[in-house]
């Protein structure tokens, strides 16, 4: 199968595809939900198959079983409060900065959510905190190479598809080179984001956006003259977008059937939030800021935790009560009856109201509870 007849849920969009391309004939061009699919220049392509060579899905990826599992927050207090969970990619990448070493990571400037490679210490804060949509990664696999030829530690960090894409690019993987991937619930478009942040602003321009605090999934919009906040936990329908993420209504359509959703991982690290983690109230006070899960995967990565012991506070634990509390490290998120619902209803509708229309029943169900409850407490 050719990358141009691929089904939709058989292609994760991590761009290998078209920056392997010798005649440069595929571009990533977004569908109707603005998802990105590579097309390819019938009358450039030389048939090849080099696209499909690299592709991580139709060409399946050894996987790994976990070495074993720790639970890790940063003993920097800034950077643990500033971070995702309990701050170990940052705690990751500085370690690789220090060792005259780049690293690739995802950032957010402004509404554009993209992969960029960063070589000093000020700069790693562009890549702190959580991006819940599919960043761009268009170009950087080259990059990667050519830093890797000139014998510099790399460090690689994004979802387990894009690290797949990454390690079929590059395929020999070298040593200098470290590839941590995400815990990843599945991805967004970053057109449905944008559709999103225009409705709620009012078409203002925003400077700068986030997705996390501290333990609490919060999505925050700054601009010049406006600020926003909705914490799903606190009124899950404020924000229809962070709804729909953490409901899984509204993921590309492989992400609902993911190969590295499961024990065995892609990469050297695997880090996350450690949901289900055992006696977490026993642990030192500073840990209630996030605590990360650490799955080393081989001997590298774990070589690069041990360089990195003298800044994060880590405790083992069993790679079972990892597994056990994070169900991506089991099976992929489910595609339920609201998401296929939203699947019909958007793009035909804007992202808000076809996101309001899928989850309609369930806002209906809660304003009910609520109603009854207010009732009863006045009784």
């Amino acid at each position: 199968m050719t990358v141009a007849n691929k089904k939709k849920k058989d292609c994760c969009g991590c761009n290998a595809c078209a920056e392997i391309c010798p005649k440069h004939c595929i571009e990533m061009v977004a569908d109707n939900k603005g998802f990105l699919y590579p097309k390819i220049d019938p009358i450039a392509c030389t048939d090849c198959r080099a696209c499909e060579r690299v592709c991580p899905i139709d060409r399946k990826i050894r996987l790994d079983v976990p070495l074993t599992a720790f639970a890790a927050w940063s003993k920097d207090s800034r950077q643990h409060l500033a971070s995702s969970s309990g701050g170990v990619a940052h705690v990751l990448s500085a370690t690789i900065i220090k060792a005259g070493g780049v690293v690739y990571g995802c950032t957010s400037e402004g509404m554009h959510i993209r992969h960029i490679r960063v070589e000093n210490l000020a700069e790693l804060t562009k890549l702190q905190g959580s991006k819940y949509v599919q960043s761009d990664v268009c170009g950087l696999y080259k990059q990667v190479k050519a830093d890797l030829k000139k014998d510099r530690p790399v460090l690689f960090i994004g979802t387990s598809c894009q690290v797949a894409g990454l390690k079929k690019y590059i395929k020999d993987v070298p040593d200098n080179l470290y590839l941590v991937d995400l815990i990843c619930h599945g991805v967004p478009s970053q057109q449905m984001l944008h559709e999103h942040i225009a409705y709620v602003t009012s078409k203002q321009k925003i400077r700068q956006i986030s997705f996390r605090k501290g333990n609490d999934i919060v999505i925050s919009l700054a601009g010049n003259n406006f600020s926003y906040d909705a914490n799903v936990w606190e009124d899950p329908y404020k924000d229809l977008y962070i709804k729909g993420f953490v409901d899984c209504l509204i993921y590309r359509p492989s992400c609902y059937q993911c190969h590295f959703a499961q024990p065995n991982r892609v990469s050297d690290i695997t880090i996350g939030d450690f949901w289900g983690l055992r006696n977490a109230e026993k642990l030192p006070s500073e840990s209630k800021n996030g605590i990360s899960v650490l799955l080393p995967v081989s001997n590298k990565g774990m070589e690069l935790l041990s360089a990195t012991k003298p800044s994060l506070y880590i405790v083992e634990r069993s790679v079972d009560e990892a597994v056990r509390g994070n169900t991506q490290l089991r099976y992929p998120s489910i595609q339920g009856r609201r998401s296929r619902l939203f699947g019909l209803l958007y793009p035909t509708f804007p992202f808000d109201i076809a996101m309001n229309l899928a989850v309609a029943d369930h806002k209906a169900t809660r304003k009910i509870k609520d109603f009854i409850h207010s009732l009863r407490h006045v009784c």
